[in-house]
């Protein structure tokens, strides 16, 4: 037996703008007899690969190439985060040609990421590209994390234009801090914690004093509800050390490191 009102009283704002529609959610709009509603636009994410070095998937590399990876992880992240991936291809080393995709991709999507080609080589031009685009262009070129120092945060037009380093895993890490809040900000979307653990380390972690540390840790439970957090040791272009991790633990820039046996928080991703 309900009573009037038990569940939901009269005038009571029952869903908020922003809120994630899930199963409770599409429960509780059947129950009041709501069976359309509005809901947000996905926004979308152009994704272009550079490099000349670059290969698709399905090919055969010849030394020196590598298959492209960045163009599906990221877009996976950005159909999981609620936008609209648009893959434009993988482009070479060529300023015309760089630019030319990427103002194409930027007249159709609302956000643009750009993989590779943010390092100081001569070779790499992401940020004079994005300084082609519209105003103001580039805002930060380096950011003192590990990894994905390289990164490029910037706004062409009154849009997110994003460069971020071609190694997979720094990619990906830079794409969960960064990509992920502005799909968010774009639907409108209500501030959320993100789903975290805390787990005891199991070795120490050295860091540098004002370098934000992003490691991969793979969760071992030792009884009901603890566990232990394993870091995953490897280079920054070896995905498998961010496939085999079950989220990422972050040193404070505050910190020299962590020592084994501390308490921490670790992302799930």
């Amino acid at each position: 037996m309900i009573r009037i009102g038990e569940d939901v009283a009269e005038n009571q704002l029952v869903i908020p703008a922003g809120t994630q529609i899930r199963p409770a959610e599409i429960g509780g709009l059947m129950a009041l007899g709501f069976t359309s509603i509005n809901v947000a636009k996905k926004p979308r994410v152009g994704l272009i690969s550079t490099g000349d070095e670059v290969i698709n998937p399905n090919q055969a590399p010849r030394p020196g190439q590598v298959r492209d990876i960045n163009s599906y992880t990221l877009g996976a992240l950005v159909e999981k985060s609620g936008g609209e991936a648009i893959r434009y291809g993988i482009f070479s080393d060529q300023f015309s040609v760089l630019k030319e995709a990427a103002a194409q991709a930027l007249s159709e999507c609302d956000v643009l990421i750009i993989t590779a080609g943010s390092s100081a080589s001569t070779r790499d031009m992401t940020a004079d590209v994005i300084r082609t685009l519209g105003e103001p262009g580039v805002l930060v070129h380096g950011i003192n994390t590990r990894p994905g120092k390289p990164t490029i945060l910037g706004v062409c037009n009154g849009k997110a234009v994003i460069g971020l380093p071609g190694n997979p895993v720094s990619a990906l890490v830079n794409g969960y801090l960064f990509v992920v809040p502005v799909i968010e900000k774009l639907l409108g979307a209500l501030p959320k914690p993100r789903a975290s653990v805390q787990a005891k380390l199991t070795v120490n972690l050295p860091s540098q004093a004002g370098r934000e540390d992003w490691w991969p840790v793979k969760l071992n439970q030792v009884e009901s509800g603890k566990w232990n957090a394993e870091p995953i040791f490897g280079k920054s272009n070896l995905i498998f050390t961010l496939a085999s991790a079950d989220g990422l633990l972050r040193i404070h820039p505050d910190a020299t490191g962590l020592s084994a046996g501390e308490m921490t928080e670790v992302i799930l991703i």
